[in-house]
């Protein structure tokens, strides 16, 4: 059983390494001109070592992706049940899922090439991370809603879809946006107007 458990936390391990060293040449060169021997290169690992852990780019690319979105995801939620008022940890929570899992790629002359790439070939695992993304955060709105601090009695929406149609308004912040510093100053703006209707 030990080691079974140790096997399994070197796989972790290297895998981690993997995902670090794909990140950087995914962003430097895109996912089309990326190739497994680039990728092992980077990690300091050799070709047929890197192909007993993935089967081939695609692979990997839809593992780093999981790993990415479960990453901002899971920080989100941890900023999300911190301490504070409502505003506060609701777009801190963005802002730190946007950190780990948008901006590594924005900041890549391929980021919209990588981004279509995980919306084709990792479609369901987006869509699952988003999905809980958006439960995370109605469900804070649906507390504050009980405790007082929130009230959607003037406006049409749930906690639910007033955050898929914030998430789907930052979609379009995204591709404005020319710097990270301008996609985060008008992200919390968009933020602050849509938490204001809900909050004042």
């Amino acid at each position: 059983m030990a080691k079974s458990n140790q096997t399994t936390a070197r796989t972790k391990a290297k895998k981690d390494t993997v995902f670090e060293a794909a990140s950087t040449v995914f962003a430097q060169y895109g996912y089309r001109r990326t190739t497994m021997n680039d990728i092992a290169q980077a990690a300091g690992i050799s070709r047929p070592a890197l192909y007993l852990v993935f089967d081939n780019k695609e692979n990997l690319f839809y593992e780093l992706v999981t790993f990415r979105l479960n990453q901002a995801i899971d920080s989100a939620i941890v900023t999300l049940s911190k301490n504070g008022n409502l505003k506060t940890r609701f777009i801190d929570a963005l802002l730190v899922f946007e950190k780990v899992f948008y901006e590594p790629v924005s900041s890549s002359p391929h980021g919209e090439e990588l981004m279509d790439t995980s919306q084709s070939l990792a479609a369901d695992v987006m869509m699952k991370g988003f999905s809980r993304l958006v439960t995370a955060l109605a469900s804070v709105l649906r507390e504050a809603e009980k405790s007082g601090e929130a009230s959607f009695q003037n406006t049409p929406l749930t906690p639910k879809s007033f955050v898929e149609l914030l998430l789907t308004a930052l979609g379009g912040v995204k591709k404005k946006a020319k710097t990270t510093a301008e996609f985060r100053k008008q992200t919390e703006q968009v933020a602050q107007i849509f938490l204001a209707t809900v909050t004042d």
